[in-house]
């Protein structure tokens, strides 16, 4: 089920984007660019996250995505007088999710032996470089590169112990872990899209964005990263 809801999300900008190729080989004439040099806006952004194994471990297993959600503001600053380069960041609220299974004893205080599904909320600024196209009929494309940094503001777990035989003996929802998650998560961001010209002072954002941890996550148990698939929509003014 996860995987169609990952597929469709995946869909969408292809969708999106398709008219915009065809528009754009209409406009033959040069513009003057119409973008302003600061861009902020806000953003809602859905996401499918995962968990990765950083470690041999054969007793613990990451697998599985997760839907989540990002949601702030959104700052663009132009770098060039021709308004192609620009530093993006932001500053939201990212609930990156994933799922994780571990054999430790029952009653072990790494993971308690059994499953969960774990919902971690960071505050990120990412510091990243935009690259976009020269403004076309309806908007122009842009791509993203750089480093995503987060800061942990909270940290559950829906978990299912075992008992003897594999059998769930402990069903738990919304159990508090903050306190075994790292504090920080720095990842790398790839990424693109389109800008959409609604009018002289609106744009629309959409894209596509890759970001992929490379700092641990847990701070007492196996080792292990996040990373998510976003799709972004964020509106410009």
């Amino acid at each position: 089920m996860e995987n169609e809801i990952m597929k469709k999300l995946l869909l969408i900008p292809v969708l999106i984007v398709l008219p915009f190729f065809t528009r754009a080989q209409e406009d033959s004439g040069a513009r003057e660019n119409s973008f302003k040099n600061t861009q902020l806006g806000f953003t809602l952004t859905p996401n499918v996250g995962w968990l990765r194994d950083n470690d041999n471990d054969p007793a613990t297993n990451y697998k599985g995505s997760k839907l989540g959600f990002s949601y702030g503001i959104l700052a663009d600053l132009s770098l060039s007088a021709n308004k192609n380069y620009y530093f993006s960041t932001a500053f939201v609220l990212t609930s990156i999710n994933g799922k994780g299974t571990n054999d430790a004893p029952q009653g072990s205080d790494t993971f308690f032996g059994g499953e969960a599904d774990y919902k971690i909320q960071y505050i990120e600024i990412p510091i990243t470089l935009k690259l976009k196209s020269n403004e076309k009929a309806l908007g122009r494309y842009y791509g993203q590169f750089g480093l995503g940094t987060g800061v942990k503001v909270a940290a559950k777990a829906d978990r299912t112990n075992y008992g003897f035989g594999g059998i769930p003996s402990v069903k738990e929802n919304n159990v508090n872990i903050k306190d075994r998650i790292n504090n920080f998560r720095l990842g790398l961001i790839a990424g693109g899209g389109a800008e959409w010209k609604l009018d002289k002072s609106l744009a629309l954002q959409t894209g596509l964005t890759f970001n992929s941890g490379f700092t641990d996550i847990f701070d007492d148990e196996g080792n292990a990263r996040s990373s998510y698939f976003a799709l972004n929509l964020g509106l410009f003014f």
